[in-house]
């Protein structure tokens, strides 16, 4: 090989070495420019970090938010078509699945809770109102309705009032016995005032009576729980109430919403009776099979008011109420503690009676947030 053939072929090896370098120093000095995770602080050796995972690039463009609110969306969707079927059809199977360590496949169950009573909030206020619409189609049969059962009302306190006037006559009466009736006659008279003036449309003397009975309240019946402070909220709150009852309405609507999660501590001390001898169960097991039914019985609830919406009448309804929420029940009974038929049908009876008692017990809550508030 001639001189310049060598001199030629070391200046294209020094050439590859020196890319080869430069390759190595860049690719260094790009991981030295990536230098810590801005998330945990962790050292950064490539594109994402090794101890959290964040993207060691992060963007603050229009364009990265766009793409992360895609990823979030779609990314929820997929859980969500593996969460509601089973939530529908599978319930004691989602259930059990999602205890035994299957989760990262479903949506959690308060995160699925929270969604929905999202949903609830912004889809039932705007579809409820059709619920009554049979009643409003015909209003002049339900005054008619409502006249006669007045009627009705009115002839019989007419009669207790005879008869109690009757009983007062006898001279043997004690005296407390005596105050009973006197009391029960002037609760008689009222009541019957009111029904004739309902049954007259008189509102102005409805409007009159009503601001007598608040004066006698106030002088008679002012709350009294020892603690002044508390009694002059309650007074207070009590009297806005009378003067507003709508405003109740609203606060137990909007507390509804806000509290809905107290039904899940309100009712697992009524499933831990249900399993106390049971080791293999847990509280926690509970209150996955709580949240997920609350999820079920909300989103039932949002369906049917669209249903209502859209001209479903009230045999659908109750139809549905009746034999829906009994049947999931029973099948996420079975499907979540392993019961036979049997065993679930008890647990069945005994937690429809649970069922009354939390929404009593939630109900009280409401109304007293709505007082207090």
């Amino acid at each position: 090989m001639s001189i310049e053939g060598e001199a030629a072929g070391d200046v294209l090896t020094g050439a590859v070495v020196a890319a080869t370098v430069e390759g190595k120093t860049g690719a260094a000095g790009a991981t030295a420019a990536r230098g810590r995770c801005r998330n945990c602080g962790a050292e950064l050796g490539g594109n994402y970090c090794a101890s959290c995972g964040q993207p060691a690039h992060i963007h603050r463009t229009l364009t990265s938010l766009g793409h992360d609110i895609l990823h979030g969306v779609f990314h929820f969707e997929g859980k969500v078509w593996r969460t509601i079927p089973e939530l529908y059809l599978r319930p004691g199977q989602l259930t059990r699945r999602y205890i035994d360590g299957e989760r990262a496949k479903f949506i959690s169950p308060m995160a699925l809770f929270l969604f929905t009573v999202f949903l609830t909030f912004a889809i039932v206020p705007f579809t409820s109102d059709t619920v009554l619409s049979d009643a409003a189609s015909a209003p002049e049969k339900l005054i008619g309705e409502f006249k006669a059962g007045n009627q009705s009302a009115m002839d019989a306190v007419l009669a207790s009032i005879a008869k109690l006037e009757e009983e007062l006559k006898q001279p043997d009466l004690t005296p407390e016995r005596r105050g009973a009736i006197k009391s029960e006659i002037a609760d008689n008279k009222d009541a019957l005032k009111v029904m004739q003036a309902l049954g007259q449309g008189d509102w102005k003397g409805l409007t009159d009576f009503e601001k007598e009975q608040r004066e006698e309240r106030e002088a008679r019946n002012q709350a009294n729980t020892g603690w002044p402070a508390l009694d002059s909220r309650l007074g207070q709150s009590l009297q806005e109430l009378n003067d507003n009852p709508r405003l109740l309405l609203y606060k137990l609507k909007t507390n509804g919403y806000k509290y809905s999660w107290a039904l899940i501590p309100l009712s697992l001390p009524f499933m831990w009776l249900m399993f106390f001898w049971r080791r293999d169960i847990h509280l926690y097991d509970h209150a996955i099979f709580v949240t997920y039914s609350l999820c079920f019985m909300l989103q039932l609830l949002i369906l049917l008011t669209i249903a209502s919406s859209l001209g479903a009448g009230g045999i659908i309804w109750g139809l549905a109420l009746g034999i829906i929420p009994p049947l999931h029940l029973y099948k996420q009974l079975r499907g979540a503690y392993g019961l036979s038929r049997f065993g679930a049908a008890v647990r069945l009876f005994l937690l429809t009676i649970s069922i009354g008692i939390v929404i009593a017990l939630f109900s009280v809550v409401l109304v007293l947030l709505g007082v207090l508030t």
